[in-house]
């Protein structure tokens, strides 16, 4: 009676347990999918990615130390948006969130809409850039996006330094 409870218990566990593990592989498939397509792309521009970042199957980031060229991607269905930018007129780097406030029963909440990291040109007359991480149009909630934002501002404002 005992092995048959257990044997039942195991059966039970793998219904729930392997389609995860199931749809936790093809994520990883997907993403390597388009960190490989990240690659192709920055090599035939010209660029050695030294760092980089994929976040939520979507977004790509790297950066070239050696030329200060940062890449960034994303692909939301089959056209990539791709963006390059020269780091070396850019002075600074820092995080941009865009909030909206709910009120709900136990005050107010704040929810992120956009998530951003914002270039800040040294020549006042050149162009702010802005790094998308997040966008609440495009994705349902926020989930590694705030370290990841905070640690690439780190980076690029240590290429900035450089």
């Amino acid at each position: 009676m005992e092995l048959s409870s257990t044997l039942f218990g195991l059966a039970a566990m793998a219904v729930f347990i392997l389609p995860i593990v199931y749809l936790q592989g093809i994520q990883k498939r997907k993403e390597k999918v388009l960190f490989a397509e990240f690659l192709q792309l920055a090599q035939e521009k010209g660029l050695k990615v030294t760092l980089s970042e994929v976040w939520n199957y979507v977004y790509c980031l790297g950066i070239d130390t050696q030329s200060k060229q940062l890449i960034h991607f994303k692909k939301k269905g089959e056209t990539p948006e791709i963006q390059i930018i020269d780091l070396k007129p850019f002075k600074k780097c820092s995080v941009n969130k865009t909030v909206r406030t709910v009120k709900t029963n136990d005050g107010s909440v704040a929810i992120i809409e956009r998530l951003h990291l914002t270039l800040t040109p040294s020549n006042t007359q050149s162009k702010v850039e802005n790094i998308e991480f997040y966008n609440a149009d495009e994705s349902s909630s926020i989930t590694t996006e705030l370290p990841l934002v905070a640690k690439w501002e780190k980076q690029i404002n240590q290429a900035l330094q450089a």
